[in-house]
């Protein structure tokens, strides 16, 4: 039931509520119908019929007008709310014994007239077993006749499951008494319960049971449960069963039909007005404002399933409902945000005369932020979207870069034509470069050629998710549409064809680390890392610069170490000063990648002479992780390498770290000491580090003037700390 769209139940329900109509006039004129009309008028305005007719809509307005009279007149009255409703709909049967009493009219007589349903021969439970036998069985019969149960099934099925979401949805906890008030509804249990009802009924000659929603409510307001609804009704029904008394002669045809037509008014009302909890849509007519698609959806089931039948309303309404959802989703943008590369920095710490570079030269960089399922209904809007943010009539756009975290899915329709968008921007210069996507995004962007050459670290993380990543020549034949496009992407290759075929491939194969440029990263600051690195080295470190600014350009780019001249004049310090700062601090040379710097036990600064320290956030096991696993997603803000990590700022040499914990006094001046950063030696810069740690112990000892210094050297580096979080994406 809960995998159905809301306006396919709905438009069910009310096609029942029209079937239950016409059984209604059918049941107490006792003529056959043919849609919602009788098929011989002249039968159906005899005296005998319409009398019948007349008796069951005065039967009906009495049952669904006088309850709410009874209410107002006595609203304190908790007797009238409970039984008000059950008292009315047996006065008329009450009331059709005392004519016929006072008459002296016989029931046999009015058996025979059709007032009430003929009278069966009493027999007992077990002459059904003993009136047939198998080989009297028509076969060919039953055989034709199979695939209808399905729809008496499917009928089944959905008023089950609508009445126990009409009981959870009115009901928000369970009667008084219940030992789980608050626990979820078991729809299998459920199912299972009607499952095992239908068995029994079908064993002893009955029909499927059909929930009935009103009853239950009924019930439930009087303080018990549907399944106690259920249980009552078998156990009273069983016991007429059992005895073999027969009591169809008993019944009035036209107050069966006031019954039915009660639960089909209030089905077929529901369903009219479900446009009142729904959005309305776009479009308006004289002034009015149409319902929604939704609602249309709702009134094309119930049509077809008055013309046809009910299992057709129902696939009927799962078509439209699936055209809706491609069409609404293939209206919606699939860029969720966009930003530009001198508004949003990646989390590398740089110098300042790299930001004033990429202040002035960042807009060569776009960033688009993906959102939905980017599927074949949407291709042309994705198309769209990458024409229009990689057209640079300015010239001066030179990377585009993709964040897919907000991207569910992407389907092969898609993925072909973002790589022929790729190709395109490519042939305009630009480069378009992808982030942040998940195993199945990622593959088939790969698989459809749009990504060739992922970063190391993108390629451990595709490892580490059970990915295989396999390296394979550059095969010509892939881009033979465009043979400048073929000689640029083959990174040294010749433009000779290749023996092998061009085909779709079906593994993750790329390019050769270290071969031609990378066009995909694992996050976004990665992926800003590598176009400001490129534009630093074509704008900023092209000419003629300082010997301290390019020593700190080889340091970070080289892994070699930046001198402690070139450390001090890069952050406006007195020559001379880290000579004496040398003295106390440990001098860690050789770090390997991924070595903890502790500063819980004692504050301490760590100066970053070569590679780098990564300053992130770890979780631990604590209540979010827990409901992260069993909700099978990741903690916000915690994804990418690790996994439980997030980055908070990457400190290449020339930076000092671990500002906060030492000038706060340890755990006397924070907070919570969980907030603190951990630091680690960075995989992405060096192939080890060299780190001088100064301890507070060793900062107290420190003459009056150097420690000044040193203080004036924390001012500038907590300033510029703040300056680039500013910027940072």
């Amino acid at each position: 039931m809960l995998l159905f769209p809301a306006p396919v139940t709905s438009g069910f329900l009310g096609s029942i509520g029209f079937f239950i109509f016409k059984s209604s006039l059918q049941i107490s004129s006792g003529v056959k119908f043919r849609y919602l009309w009788p098929q011989d008028f002249g039968e159906f305005l005899q005296v005998q019929p319409l009398a019948r007719v007349l008796c069951m809509f005065a039967a009906l307005m009495f049952i669904r007008r006088v309850p709410p009279m009874l209410v107002k007149l006595f609203p304190k009255s908790t007797a009238v709310k409970k039984l008000g409703g059950l008292v009315c709909q047996l006065v008329p049967l009450f009331l059709f014994y005392l004519v016929v009493r006072l008459t002296g009219v016989d029931m046999t007589e009015l058996s025979k007239e059709g007032w009430t349903y003929p009278r069966q021969g009493a027999s007992g439970p077990a002459e059904f077993w003993r009136s047939g036998s198998l080989s009297g069985a028509d076969w060919t019969f039953v055989r034709a006749n199979l695939p209808s149960m399905g729809l008496i099934v499917m009928m089944s099925v959905l008023c089950t499951m609508t009445g126990a979401l009409g009981i959870v949805g009115k009901f928000p906890t369970g009667p008084p008494g219940d030992p789980a008030p608050n626990d979820a509804l078991d729809y299998d249990r459920e199912l299972l319960t009607v499952g095992w009802v239908d068995l029994l009924l079908g064993a002893c000659g009955g029909i499927v049971t059909f929930h009935r929603l009103g009853s239950s409510v009924q019930l439930r307001l009087d303080g018990g449960s549907h399944r106690i609804s259920v249980f009552t009704c078998a156990v009273f029904c069983g016991g007429l069963f059992l005895s073999g008394v027969p009591i169809g002669y008993l019944i009035p045809t036209w107050f069966l039909g006031a019954l039915f037509m009660n639960s089909s008014i209030s089905l077929v009302q529901d369903a009219l007005y479900s446009y009142r909890h729904l959005p309305s849509s776009k479009w308006t007519v004289l002034g009015v404002r149409l319902p929604s698609l939704e609602y249309g959806i709702t009134l094309a089931c119930i049509a077809v399933a008055v013309v046809w039948s009910p299992f057709a309303g129902i696939f009927t309404g799962l078509a439209l409902s699936v055209f809706d959802f491609l069409f609404q989703s293939s209206q919606t943008v699939p860029v969720s945000g966009v930003s530009s590369g001198h508004l949003s920095m990646s989390r590398t710490k740089r110098p300042v005369w790299e930001l004033r570079t990429l202040r002035k030269e960042g807009d060569r960089i776009i960033l688009l932020f993906l959102q939905g399922q980017l599927f074949f209904g949407s291709a042309e809007q994705v198309s769209q979207v990458l024409d229009t943010a990689t057209d640079d009539a300015a010239g001066r756009l030179k990377y585009c870069v993709l964040s897919f975290a907000r991207v569910i899915d992407i389907d092969a329709s898609a993925a072909k034509q973002v790589k022929m968008n790729v190709d395109k921007a490519f042939r305009s210069g630009v480069m378009v470069i992808f982030c942040r996507m998940s195993s199945d995004v990622f593959q088939e962007l790969s698989v459809a050629g749009a990504i060739k050459s992922p970063d190391p670290a993108l390629r451990k993380v595709l490892l580490d998710r059970g990915i295989d990543i396999g390296e394979e020549p550059i095969v010509a034949d892939i881009f033979e549409e465009d043979p400048d496009l073929v000689h640029a992407e083959s990174a040294g290759t010749t433009g000779r064809k290749s023996s092998l075929t061009p085909h779709r491939r079906a593994t993750c194969n790329f390019r050769p680390l270290g071969t031609g440029t990378y066009d995909a990263f694992d996050t976004e600051s990665d992926a800003l890392d590598y176009c400001n690195d490129l534009l630093l080295e074509e704008y900023c470190y092209n000419g003629e610069v300082k010997e301290f600014k390019q020593a700190y350009r080889q340091a970070c780019r080289e892994g070699s170490r930046l001198s402690e001249a070139h450390f001090e004049e890069m952050n406006f310090v007195p020559p001379g000063t880290l000579e004496r700062v040398r003295p106390l601090c440990n001098v860690k040379n050789g770090l390997p990648h991924y070595t903890d710097l502790p500063h819980d036990q004692e504050p301490t600064l760590y100066l970053v002479f070569r590679g780098a320290v990564a300053q992130f956030e770890q979780i631990g096991e604590d209540i979010t992780v827990a409901r992260s696993g069993k909700l099978h997603a990741q903690v916000k803000g915690f994804t990418g390498r690790g996994g439980n990590k997030r980055l908070r700022a990457r400190f290449p040499p020339g930076h000092i770290v671990g500002k906060t914990s030492f000038f706060l006094n340890g755990e006397e001046g924070l907070v919570d000491h969980k907030i603190l950063p951990m630091l680690q030696v960075s995989s992405r810069m060096s192939g080890y580090a060299e780190i001088w740690a100064l301890s507070r112990s060793s900062w107290d000892k420190m003459p009056e003037d150097l420690q000044s210094i040193m203080k004036n050297l924390m001012l500038f580096q907590l300033a510029d700390d703040r300056q680039h979080s500013l910027l940072v994406e």
